[in-house]
């Protein structure tokens, strides 16, 4: 091949391949399923709720748990010794604590750290956590007052 032939030819794969790029990235997303919604908002202890129910808890002022519910008596109780060192991250800590049957997401526990500003403010250290404990308690425990 010729050098001028190469170029177009370059030139044209460039070409196609921002076209391409373009539509995909200026394309609107697709909407979620029902399915991935209802997914989503068990995964994260949210419930939906229809509109005029909103405006009226809105109205009345009343206000909604914002954290998760302790779990009823009657169950089994897990006690874990959590150890944290310098440099752990919150996901790696809140993994052991799904594991160990703790909380019942690693995920849901670290959005309300993300959230509340406290995945920060962990403070190194070892913590003996309860299964009974919600994860105010918990966030208060290992990242102090």
């Amino acid at each position: 091949m010729r050098k001028r032939t190469m170029r177009s030819f370059a030139l044209g794969l460039l070409a196609s391949a921002s076209l391409i790029g373009a539509a995909y990235y200026l394309s609107p997303p697709t909407p979620p399923t029902e399915q991935e919604v209802k997914a989503f908002l068990k995964q994260h202890g949210l419930i939906a709720i229809a509109k005029d129910e909103y405006d009226q808890l809105r109205r009345t002022g009343r206000k909604v748990a914002a954290t998760p519910t302790p779990k009823p008596s009657g169950q089994t109780v897990y006690v874990y010794r959590l150890v944290i060192e310098k440099g752990d991250t919150p996901e790696s800590f809140a993994k052991k604590l799904e594991a160990a049957g703790v909380i019942d997401s690693a995920r849901s526990f670290n959005d309300y750290l993300q959230q509340r500003g406290l995945a920060r403010s962990i403070r190194p250290g070892t913590y003996t956590v309860r299964s009974d404990m919600d994860y105010a308690a918990i966030s208060r425990l290992i990242a102090g007052p």
